[in-house]
């Protein structure tokens, strides 16, 4: 007979399956709004930019120029110290004009006029004749993008208000929004003459995440009225491309994500841009005038897009980034920019909706594993389902879509760890009360059983059709009129030991031992097809074990025993019986009464098994019974047929 599970007890599990992941859920959720959690998040963002990003070779498109420490130093004979004179900077354009470039963008800002003197060579510059010459090459190139300062009110310096002309052509270029634009109370451009010669002008301004590191970059400010691209946006449309840009609020600032293609230099030693030191080619240029072959090669830098910027100590900006091969400068974040903005490689942060879906949903998936599995499969499991979370976290990683794994982890952890204590504390409750009840009086192989399930106990209380089986010894008071109280005990566990093993090898429970009688169960607490034929199978191998204890305790001068048992088959409530403080599992029932009343019946009749009809009627096998008759036991009113089954 099958025991369905109590309603209860499923209506409980299904209970805490909702619950575990609900509260699992929810908790990861709040705990997303700490800014601890939010940091894990960025460093997981940035381990994904680390396995996406792979340049196999420096990119084709842009080439740096380095004003780094070398060309300070180099410079500073023929020009004095940083800062230079802007007719320096001026021979740099018509170098990179001349040999081509598609994109000059200096991310050097000039944002005042020059008022000082200085002498290049034997020759005195005024800063306004340094500044017109600027002025002149921008304008003669066409194709130079300047940088402007987008300031924050806390960095504002009332005693440095600028009143400059904002009427360039570059300052007043219609942008399509975004979906978002970051204001600022301040921009900073070149000086008016040098706004209206340049092609194009974009801020620089950079969006840095509390721990740090540089993601963001803002790709439109809006200044006023105006609306400036950020110098790699104003690149990409000086080039003739037409990007496709997103930007999102995240923590209060509206910036889209820095699509990286590289650090500085690959772990494989590649650099990610290729580039040359602003005096080699400031050089170079002074080598053409002079008729001489350049030290630096015009071709490096046709149709391509060229940034200069400072790396020299005191000029650069250093910034952290996700890579863990160390910072780089603000010229090189422009670089990466400019490149994912040329490729059409973005990367946008998902929805809302897909992180609260995923965190619910593995919520639930791992609460439904563990309502089948038991604490080391729902623990495996659950760290699949982290690795797969993982996974697809760095496969749209790589498509352009940024996908939380914080939240969704905890989630995942939280309901593990729910589903643990659940575990422990309500089904592992059960299974320590079922260790306790039969861990000594069911075999083995019962035991694993009822310990990986105890609904099958029905501990509850359950109405079965089984059978019992009372063995009493005979002989025993003698026994012990003849021993000490040591060797009694001695010689009644060597008994009860090879009995017990008797009924565990046919499937039987010991129900319990009541002086020198034993009680034993079939059918309960699992089901068993065969519980009558297994019962007097066992009634027979006790004749032979108990034979074989005679035999020698007979040739070690020790007195023999005999036994008597008695079977009935019927139903009878099997179930946890006893008060608050002691219990025992058992059964209860008329059919049990008559199976103890048929093993008292063995000394009327001198006998050693005597069965039941209800017993023999269940039975499969061939034995060798002899009818009895009919008896009235005691407390019944109605004669009951009864067999004596022979032993060997």
């Amino acid at each position: 007979m099958q025991i369905a599970l109590d309603p209860s007890r499923r209506r409980a599990r299904g209970a805490s399956f909702v619950g575990i992941a609900t509260l699992a859920a929810v908790l990861a959720g709040s705990l997303g709004l700490l800014t601890l959690v939010q940091t894990i998040e960025l460093k997981t963002f940035d381990l994904r930019v680390a396995a996406t990003a792979r340049p196999a070779a420096p990119a084709d498109d842009i080439v740096l120029v380095w004003i780094n420490d070398d060309s300070i130093r180099r410079m500073e004979p023929l020009v004095g110290r940083w800062p230079w004179p802007r007719l320096v900077h001026a021979t740099a354009i018509d170098y990179l004009s001349a040999a081509g470039a598609k994109v000059i963008v200096y991310d050097v800002l000039f944002a005042e006029r020059d008022l000082r003197k200085f002498m290049v060579g034997d020759t005195e510059w005024t800063g306004e004749e340094s500044d017109a010459a600027l002025v002149e090459s921008t304008t003669k190139a066409g194709n130079v993008v300047h940088a402007a300062e987008a300031s924050s009110a806390e960095l504002l310096d009332p005693s440095r208000a600028l009143a400059d002309n904002l009427e360039a052509p570059a300052l007043n270029v219609r942008i399509s929004s975004p979906g978002c634009l970051q204001v600022r109370p301040l921009l900073r451009p070149p000086f008016p003459a040098l706004a209206q010669a340049s092609r194009a002008i974009g801020h620089t301004l950079f969006t840095l995440d509390a721990d740090g590191p540089v993601r963001r970059i803002s790709p439109v400010v809006q200044v006023g009225e105006r609306t400036i691209p950020s110098l790699a946006l104003a690149t990409t449309m000086v080039a003739g491309a037409e990007p496709q840009v997103q930007a999102q609020v995240r923590s209060g600032q509206c910036a889209s994500l820095v699509p990286w293609r590289g650090p500085a230099e690959n772990p494989g030693g590649y650099p990610t841009f290729s580039s040359f030191s602003f005096y080699d080619v400031f050089y170079s240029q002074q080598q053409i005038i002079e008729g001489q072959k350049p030290a630096v090669d015009p071709a490096a830098f046709k149709n391509r897009i060229v940034v200069v910027g400072g790396s020299g100590q005191g000029l650069k900006e250093s910034f952290t980034t996700p890579f863990p091969e160390g910072a780089i400068d603000g010229p090189e974040v422009h670089a990466n920019v400019i490149d994912g903005l040329l490729s059409g490689r973005s990367l946008g942060s998902a929805e809302p909706w897909v992180g609260v879906t995923l965190t619910i949903g593995l919520t639930f998936v791992v609460a439904a594993i563990g309502m089948g599995a038991n604490a080391w499969a729902t623990g495996a499991a659950s760290l699949i389902v982290v690795l797969v979370l993982a996974w697809f976290s760095v496969l749209r990683f790589g498509s352009g879509t940024w996908i939380p794994v914080t939240v969704p982890t905890l989630a995942v952890v939280f309901a593990f760890v729910g589903d643990l204590a659940w575990k422990y504390v309500v089904e592992g409750r059960e299974k320590r009360q079922v260790k306790k009840l039969f861990s000594r009086y069911v075999s083995k192989d019962v035991y694993d059983q009822l310990v990986a399930d105890p609904s099958l106990a029905a501990l509850g209380g359950a109405r079965r059709t089984m059978t019992v089986l009372f063995s009493d010894v005979r002989g025993f008071t003698a026994m012990s009129e003849k021993g000490t109280p040591e060797e009694v005990v001695g010689q009644l566990n060597e008994y009860f030991s090879r009995m017990v093993q008797v009924v565990f090898d046919h499937r039987g429970t010991v129900d319990k031992f009541v002086g020198d009688m034993v009680m034993a169960l079939y059918g309960a607490p699992l089901d068993d097809e065969d519980h009558a034929e297994h019962a007097v199978q066992t009634a027979l191998a006790m004749t032979t074990a108990l034979n074989e204890l005679n035999a020698q305790w007979q040739s070690q001068g020790r007195p023999t025993l005999d036994i008597g048992i008695g079977i009935n088959t019927g139903d009878m409530v099997a179930g946890n019986i006893g008060s608050d403080t002691i219990m025992s599992y058992t059964v209860i029932g008329d059919a049990v009464n008559l199976g103890a009343r048929l093993e008292s019946l063995n000394k009327d009749y001198g006998t050693r098994i005597i069965i039941s009809e209800a017993t023999r009627s269940r039975l499969k096998g061939r034995y060798d019974m002899q009818p009895l008759g009919d008896v009235v036991v005691k407390g019944k009113s109605k004669p009951v047929a009864i067999f004596e089954v022979k032993t060997p």
